[in-house]
């Protein structure tokens, strides 16, 4: 669960990398996220209007260095410092283990989809917990539509949007099963 990274399949500025079935968020001095893209819908680069993009910033490469998670009815997006062609690699590797990409569900499981460190995030009714840190699920969107972390043991933090990817899931799965 929590093996070490070889950070050699890394990106070096960003930390992110695919290895195995895992998107690796690792940025150098914080904890190893690990999210299991067997459990995303799809994984794809931003695309913005190219107007939008000029107004937005005076470096649209910046743009296409976005990279989108989704989850049910949710998306996550992130920065990848490395560049647009770091985050192309990481879509290309990623993609085919996403639900949309055709991959393997086998050995999927809901209860260890996002970690921290060794810290499994799981869903225990309203509330996400990572850890021995619980957060009401309320809270923690709350801190997502701000665009800010939650507070983890040991001075860590967790982007809030990607503690929220559990909770689509599991939103997700038991909508599947309803039908």
């Amino acid at each position: 669960m929590g093996e070490p990274i070889d950070r050699s399949k890394l990106l070096p500025r960003s930390g992110v990398g695919v290895v195995e079935h895992w998107l690796v968020i690792a940025p150098p001095g914080n904890p190893v996220i690990r999210i299991d893209l067997r459990g995303l819908d799809c994984i794809e680069l931003l695309e913005e209007d190219e107007t939008e993009r000029r107004a937005a910033t005076d470096r649209p490469e910046d743009w296409a260095s976005n990279v989108i998670l989704s989850c049910g009815d949710l998306d996550v997006g992130f920065y990848i410092a490395d560049g647009s062609e770091a985050a192309q690699r990481i879509v290309r590797e990623a993609a085919p283990m996403t639900r949309e990409g055709g991959g393997d569900r086998a050995g999927f499981a809901l209860d260890n989809f996002v970690l921290v460190g060794n810290d499994v995030v799981f869903m225990r009714r309203d509330y996400i917990q990572c850890g021995q840190v619980a957060f009401l699920i309320s809270e923690v969107r709350e801190y997502a539509l701000r665009g800010q972390n939650i507070p983890l043991t040991g001075g860590r933090l967790l982007q809030a949007a990607t503690a929220l990817l559990v909770v689509a899931a599991e939103e997700r799965d038991r909508e599947a099963e309803i039908r």
